[in-house]
């Protein structure tokens, strides 16, 4: 048995060497999440030489590469990139779900763990896992290739990404505690957080004197919607719509003010860059013999664009500023893990769609919808319809949004109805409503299969969960949105969809390829230009490089 044991450890190292020799000491993933194509295209001629330029031209970008499920959010998004799988194999539908007695299921939440902050864990703060990903994401499969060796690090300011893109068993992840602006870890990971990270935490109000300034020249901007347009939330997040902007959050100290505003300007970004920093220097990444991973996550660019939308000037700003921090990401790279001693990842977890009301979208298009409204509107006309006006106090529709629909399962039950007949009527009657394409039964794979519309019908499939996905689905017509926030996401429409997939590194050539992609294909890639086996087969597909 011993000479057994001692075997297989063999066989494993040698496993190790093998896959080493194909990669090399460190491989990046990053996310910029809320990051569509169009906004790539439309502004790549202010773009600084060392950022996304750069990628392209020493790399490739797929500029036709498009998710194919149904909820685009970055929940979803975010374990599609780090699995090589869509929602109906990974399991991440959305970012939450709701339980058949309208419960609502955050897609990361764990029982159990707790959060763990410079004092140590939390007990009365609950922290989040990847137990509800159903396969194994890459930082998965690098630890099963690489070993024990292989440093792993993920973090973000939003917990559900740097989870996604960590796995189960790195070296660390690391998110925003968002009342006091300082990172956090969960116990399900350890229970004591690096003391780089305590240090830095110690920082955390660093940006509260700061003031947000254009950084381009004022002929840039003119390419935006005016500075000050009143579907913009700047005060939502506690900043001006106008240019410049304090980070104060109308505090005289560091608050939860603060914080928000922080998340919502480019300043949020330089705060995670500098751990993702520390991470490398402390951690030594890609200066030992095993390969390491580390993946990162930018929130900001989506709270900005959910704040002020994407054609707003705030975004202009926040995407060039994002450029040139990819520079100097790619740059202290170069100097600390050596030039072609790295791959370099780059996509986005969805798009955005733009405010109705900016005047750069042609006239009538789009619109708002008041969910709230229509919520207690569909609740009256399905009780009128099977219960004689007589709504259960728990309602018959749980959770409404684009795109789904939840039904409170319990409650139907217990009045005796069916399922079915409920879903189709909530569908009827969301199909007649101003600003809805259509509405579909999604109860059932069945249900999913009869869909008419194919490319509805194709999304969908990729996202369809028996247990998790929502009973009806709206598809809203183009530029349609809720009128609780300036802009959203989570159609199939382009705007949502269509994102940039970057390659650069070893194996990774050819500058702009038009192949249809899908950012399953990153971690697809990343793992065959490595010799990386899967255990289960992944849904990404591999390019070949021009």
């Amino acid at each position: 048995m011993i000479r057994l044991n001692n075997l297989l450890i063999m066989l494993a190292l040698f496993a190790a060497s093998l896959y080493a020799q194909t990669t090399p000491p460190l491989t990046v993933i990053v996310v910029i999440d809320q990051f569509p194509m169009f906004l790539v295209d439309r502004y790549t001629d202010l773009y600084c030489d060392g950022g996304l330029k750069r990628l392209e031209r020493e790399g490739v970008l797929f500029t036709e590469c498009r998710y194919s499920h149904a909820v685009s959010e970055t929940g979803p998004g975010h374990v599609t990139i780090s699995s090589g799988c869509n929602p109906k194999t990974h399991g991440i539908v959305g970012n939450s779900w709701q339980k058949k007695d309208g419960g609502d299921v955050y897609c990361l939440e764990c029982d159990g763990t707790h959060a763990v902050t410079d004092s140590g864990v939390i007990d009365s703060l609950k922290a989040s896992c990847p137990n509800n990903i159903q396969t194994e994401v890459f930082a998965d499969l690098w630890r099963a290739s690489f070993g024990e060796d292989a440093k792993i690090w993920s973090m973000s300011l939003k917990d559900r990404a740097a989870v996604a893109l960590a796995g189960s068993k790195p070296n660390g992840a690391l998110w925003l505690q968002f009342e006091t602006g300082k990172f956090q870890s969960s116990s399900y990971y350890t229970n004591k957080l690096p003391n780089w990270c305590t240090e830095y935490n110690a920082t955390a109000g660093i940006y509260f004197d700061s003031t947000w300034e254009r950084s381009a020249t004022p002929a840039a901007y003119s390419r935006c919607d005016s500075d000050n347009v009143w579907y913009e939330d700047g005060t939502k997040a506690g900043l001006p719509n106008t240019m410049p902007k304090s980070l104060r959050g109308g505090e005289t100290t560091p608050g939860k003010g603060y914080v928000r505003a922080l998340q919502t300007t480019p300043f949020g970004n330089e705060w995670l860059y500098g751990l993702v920093k520390k991470c490398l220097t402390n951690e030594q990444l890609g200066k030992d013999g095993a390969p390491d991973l580390l993946c990162v996550s930018f929130s900001s660019n989506d709270m900005c664009g959910h704040t002020f939308g994407p054609y707003s000037q705030e975004i202009l700003d926040m995407t060039l500023r994002t450029d040139k921090l990819i520079a100097e990401f790619l740059t202290v790279l170069d100097q600390q893990v050596g030039k072609g001693n790295y791959r370099f990842a780059l996509t986005t977890d969805h798009g955005i769609c733009p405010p109705c009301e900016s005047p750069l979208l042609p006239s009538g298009v789009g619109g708002r919808f008041n969910f709230r409204k229509m919520k207690d509107e569909l609740q009256d006309y399905l009780a009128q319809r099977f219960l004689e006006g007589v709504l259960p106090k728990s309602g018959l529709v749980s959770a409404f949004e684009v795109p789904t629909v939840y039904l409170n399962q319990v409650a139907i039950a217990n009045a005796g109805l069916s399922l079915h007949d409920v879903a189709e009527a909530t569908a009827e009657w969301l199909s007649t409503q101003p600003g809805v394409e259509k509405a579909v039964v999604t109860i059932t794979a069945e249900d999913v299969a009869h869909i008419e519309d194919s490319n509805l019908r194709a999304h969908i499939e990729q996202s369809f969960h028996a247990e998790r996905f929502s009973q009806v689905y709206l598809h809203p017509q183009p530029y349609w949105q809720s009128d609780g926030i300036c802009a959203n996401h989570g159609s199939i429409y382009e705007y949502d969809t269509h994102v940039p997939l970057y390659l650069m590194g070893d194996g990774f050539t050819g500058g702009r390829n038009s192949e249809i992609a899908d950012p399953m294909d990153l971690v697809t890639q990343l793992a065959t230009a490595s010799k990386l086996r899967w255990t289960t087969p992944r849904g990404g597909k591999v390019h070949t490089s021009k």
